[in-house]
């Protein structure tokens, strides 16, 4: 592995999955040179990416193209978490060529964000206030760290109506109202589009959040980035 400093300083793209516990993956959002684009994974959601105007894709073939794309600009990928890297690993095993990508940079966001906020913000972390009232102990503690909760510390914050933990739920109730209404995205209930729309968008704030985060974590102290970069495979 190169030096961090010159790891982190090539371009970036940022990526986030959306994905339930079972490992199926609805949608991949990613940002690359300031654009930010999403691509549908799941073909039970035809309807949506054809109203939307988006791509629908196989994950292994999406994936596989986004690693390409690091490949070919010399990019680090930058998630929030191991999360997205155990996909690449999980995806691998439909994919007979996966060497090409071993040595492409990985930046695990959330372990740089820990050291930078013990480094540079723990009072002012410490003093903010659950992201969520009305949580068990268990949500809050999980939810504590989570992204939308970390991004209170810059002047890039969630929507109101962000919801933590109701994207796989949103997804899901798209998804079964396409299956009974032919794909026909426009014969949905406007509370079946509402969740459609709350979940992209919950997707796009994942994705957009990282680079305001990033460049937080470098202008404060780039040494947070240290022991945050792994290969992807």
């Amino acid at each position: 592995m190169s030096d961090y400093l010159e790891i982190i300083n090539r371009p970036h793209i940022y990526i986030d999955y959306e994905t339930n516990m079972a490992g199926n993956i609805y949608l991949l959002g990613y940002r690359v040179n300031e654009q930010f684009q999403q691509k549908i994974m799941d073909t039970r959601l035809q309807g949506l990416a054809n109203s939307m105007n988006l791509e629908i894709i196989d994950p292994v073939q999406g994936t596989c193209e986004i690693l390409k794309l690091a490949i070919e600009t010399n990019s680090i990928i930058v998630a929030y978490s191991e999360a997205e890297r155990n996909i690449f690993k999980t995806l691998s095993a439909h994919h007979h060529n996966t060497n090409q990508y071993k040595d492409i940079p990985y930046l695990n966001l959330l372990h740089a964000t820990k050291k930078w906020i013990n480094k540079c913000y723990k009072t002012e972390f410490n003093a903010l206030p659950p992201f969520r009232r009305n949580l068990n102990d268990y949500q809050a503690r999980t939810l504590r760290r989570a992204l939308c909760s970390v991004m209170r510390l810059t002047d890039f914050q969630a929507p109101k109506d962000y919801a933590p933990g109701k994207t796989t739920q949103r997804f899901e109730t798209v998804a079964a109202a396409l299956l009974l209404r032919e794909n026909n995205y426009s014969k949905l209930t406007r509370v079946q589009k509402t969740k459609a729309t709350k979940a992209l968008k919950h997707n796009q704030f994942d994705v957009e959040a990282l680079p305001v985060l990033f460049d937080a974590i470098k202008r404060d102290s780039e040494d947070c980035f240290k022991k945050s970069i792994k290969d992807c495979f």
